[in-house]
């Protein structure tokens, strides 16, 4: 069951996907005084700030569709528009008002979500500042603050990452205007100074510094701020959408950031009602059952090259069977997070290109990895390894090749794949397909879109027929989301496209 929400943040906060059976302090706009008058408030409105940005980014819409699109998972179920993203050729994701539900809430979850969020976060900071308290300007005021930025951070970031443009609004902002859009540089370039200010509080609260906002999960002021550098990190890498803007990232501000960031895996835990995530979809025999996602053809052909990054299509085309169901690898993770089923369960009319037989099984082959994202156990969204291959890029892209090269061996390549060592010469090119490698078989069902984010930039779009196990997204898939038609309605401008045969890249807009 879902709520809407109609959070105050002028013409656009249109809240249709909001916080599931949760009580919301922001309906129908109230005036903030009255409903911030207490410390007790500042807390319960973070905490549902909280719960829509983790449902806004780690949900099923848009997480399922995108993953699809990204090849990272198949699946031809029509739930969460992940068969028409997943059509090949690929079409267009079709922005309009009229489109059912299930399939709008691709852009419109994230899209609501976290300027939910973010409304949230600017409500408790205007309350701070015209003195609503819980110790009279204490380490306690000062702990939400600091969460407060945190949550505009992290917000702001995605919707830089996901959207071509978003709205940034920040408590001086004048809601009776009409406010412009941000292009997505400038959402990942305000969402680094909120966190990078999220530290700052932090530090200067120190060992009284608590943050608890996460479910299951305390931090003080170290792990916090470790986290807000990750975060920043993964921004800052991951907002290209081709090879081309790659170019442009700054990866000496990547690195600073890389290596201040977590050594430990940053997994909330599910409670079967705010905090779920998309991974009950994805994994095998999780929340949900055995019969959704599978992983993409595209990754058992990198586990196994002599495997077809392409899945034939026997009924469709008369293509040949696939000569060897079960893939073989010197990568022991292939055996330890991946469970082999002989049979598929798509309908072949539907694509037989989502075929695998292959789910990810990590969550019960690695106890204390991950619980069925649902009712209960963790929900790996930032592991320690994506901060360290984070940290590895940085340094290739900075020409620093051994040093990219030790970070490498010295992680899951070895500790977990078991894969020889790179050689301390390697060139570049062999270091960078190490490192999408490992970002696309080691993050798999952790970092919410994050093969859709790394695909766009690390390579070229490659046609469908031949696609290649670590190349760049499939021609025609959308590398961005369009602002969705419901916002735009309310400002009277047509809506657009993204993605399809008139699209190739999958960046300019289609009218």
């Amino acid at each position: 069951m879902r709520k809407a929400f109609t959070y105050i943040a002028g013409f656009f906060l249109l809240i249709v996907a909001g916080c599931k059976d949760l009580d919301t302090f922001n309906d129908n706009n109230p005036d903030r005084e009255l409903v911030l008058a207490s410390g007790a408030d500042l807390i319960s409105v973070l905490g549902g700030g909280y719960v829509s940005w983790w449902q806004a980014v780690h949900g099923e819409h848009p997480v399922v569709a995108l993953s699809v699109s990204a090849d990272a998972h198949g699946m031809s179920w029509g739930n969460f528009g992940a068969q028409r993203l997943g059509e090949e050729p690929r079409a267009p994701y079709n922005n309009r008002s009229t489109e059912e539900p299930d399939y709008r809430q691709v852009s419109e979850d994230p899209w609501y979500g976290c300027l939910s969020a973010v409304s949230s976060a600017n409500d408790v900071l205007a309350a701070l500042d015209r003195g609503v308290s819980i110790d009279n300007g204490g380490p306690q005021d000062e702990a939400v603050r600091a969460a407060a930025h945190f949550l505009r951070g992290v917000s702001w970031g995605y919707l830089g990452l996901i959207f071509d443009k978003s709205l940034l609004a920040d408590t001086d902002t004048d809601l009776s205007a009409q406010i412009p859009f941000t292009p997505y540089t400038g959402m990942v370039d305000a969402a680094v100074a909120e966190l990078e200010t999220a530290i700052e509080l932090a530090d200067a609260v120190g060992d009284n510094f608590v943050h608890n906002y996460f479910n299951g999960l305390i931090f003080g002021d170290e792990q916090f701020g470790q986290l807000c550098h990750s975060y920043a990190a993964r921004f800052l890498a991951q907002w290209p959408r081709t090879q081309a803007e790659a170019a442009d990232v700054d990866w000496s501000a990547v690195l600073t950031h890389a290596e201040k960031g977590i050594d430990f895996n940053f997994s909330p835990e599910a409670d079967g009602k705010f905090w779920t995530s998309y991974q009950r979809f994805v994994f095998a025999e999780a929340g949900q059952g055995p019969f959704w996602a599978r992983v993409d053809q595209r990754l058992i052909a990198a586990f196994d090259p002599s495997q077809p990054a392409r899945y034939p299509e026997v009924w469709a085309l008369g293509e040949p069977p696939l000569a060897n169901p079960m893939a073989t690898s010197t990568d022991t993770r292939l055996l330890s997070d991946f469970v082999f089923l002989p049979v598929n369960n798509f309908p072949a009319e539907r694509g037989e290109w989502h075929y695998s037989h292959y789910k990810h099984n990590r969550n019960i082959s690695d106890p204390g990895f991950a619980g069925d994202g649902f009712s209960g156990g963790p929900m790996p969204a930032f592991l320690a390894a994506d901060n360290a291959l984070l940290r590895a890029e940085a340094l290739l892209r900075l020409q620093r090749n051994a040093e990219a090269v030790a970070i490498i061996n010295a992680g899951t390549r070895t500790t977990r794949g078991h894969l020889a060592p790179l050689n301390a010469g390697a060139g570049a090119a062999i270091v960078e397909q190490a490192i999408a490698y490992e970002r696309a078989i080691e993050l798999l069902g952790t970092a919410p879109m994050s093969l859709w984010f790394d695909r766009r930039r690390m390579g070229a779009r490659q046609d469908y027929i031949n696609v290649e196990a670590l190349g760049g997204l499939q021609t025609g898939t959308p590398a961005q989301l369009p602002v969705p038609a419901t916002e735009l309605r309310i400002r009277n401008e047509a809506a657009y496209n993204y993605g399809g045969p008139l699209d190739p890249e999958g960046i300019d807009p289609v009218y």
